[in-house]
């Protein structure tokens, strides 16, 4: 039995709470009843539904922090599937490659083959069990043409990397309409750098890959879209790995129960 209290006559589960002691706050695991003379522990909620978390909230998962970067669908760009809670790690995990195979064919990228195998592994049962398959917009194929998939035809991944067009970059050359503008971003600056875009290496600003392509056609199908370390745009070979570095995103079943005060972890 979990604790609840009536609020101008609904029931609301009380998932936890706090107690100020001579201006320390401590947090506080239950409550108590009495019953015939008799005190029963009532535990509060195991959580509450990760759906209903501001975007800007920050969860942690065994690999690091995560950010609430959009709550449900973005648009009918995307399969229903994407309908849940996105997670975008906070800072950079680490510096790969895009595709050692130095060309922009996201699908069968080096970086994706990475994201969806060895990195998901990385992640503890309870992440893997809520993280939802989706199928996400991208540019199929390599080369500079701009042409989106998506809908029920996106790629179908686990974890995967933003677009420009879902961090609001504006860059040049960026193949427009990769899915839309995920409310974190909504209002970042386009065209230069913006603080919301910028994130960390062991302290330092540093740039991160998108999965989009950049089809710029002198330049063929040797270049992705990156943020730098300002947070504006820029590209990069794809076989270059050594300063460029990876924020997977996650899509979350919104149900999923989370705790926490702050930053919140999985139940």
């Amino acid at each position: 039995m979990s604790h609840k209290t009536l609020i101008s006559g609904t029931a609301y589960e009380v998932v936890g709470g706090a107690q100020m002691i001579d201006g320390t706050k401590f947090q506080m695991g239950g409550g108590k009843t009495i019953l015939g003379g008799t005190g029963y522990d009532i535990p509060f909620a195991t959580g509450i539904p990760i759906g209903n978390l501001a975007v800007g909230s920050a969860v942690a998962l065994n690999i690091g922090n995560f950010i609430v970067v959009h709550q449900g669908k973005p648009s009918s760009l995307y399969d229903d599937s994407c309908n849940g809670t996105w997670l975008l790690m906070k800072d950079i995990y680490e510096k790969r490659r895009w595709n050692s195979e130095r060309v922009n064919d996201y699908a069968n990228s080096e970086i994706n083959s990475y994201l969806n195998g060895t990195f998901f592994t990385l992640l503890d049962s309870k992440a893997q069990k809520a993280i939802k398959e989706v199928k996400i917009p991208y540019r199929a194929g390599s080369g500079y043409g701009p042409n989106i998939t998506s809908g029920e035809n996106g790629l179908l991944v686990k974890s995967f990397l933003l677009s420009a067009t879902e961090v609001n970059l504006g860059a040049p050359y960026e193949p427009p309409n990769e899915g839309a503008c995920l409310s974190y971003f909504s209002g970042t600056k386009q065209g230069t750098g913006d603080a919301k875009r910028i994130a960390y290496l062991n302290g330092s600003a540093t740039a991160w890959w998108t999965r989009s392509p950049f089809c710029y056609r002198d330049l063929g199908a040797r270049r992705a879209i990156t943020v730098d370390s300002i947070g504006s745009n820029s590209a990069e070979d794809c076989n270059v790995g050594a300063w460029t570095g990876i924020r997977p995103a996650l899509i979350v079943s919104p149900k999923t129960k989370v705790t926490g005060d702050g930053t919140y972890t999985l139940s």
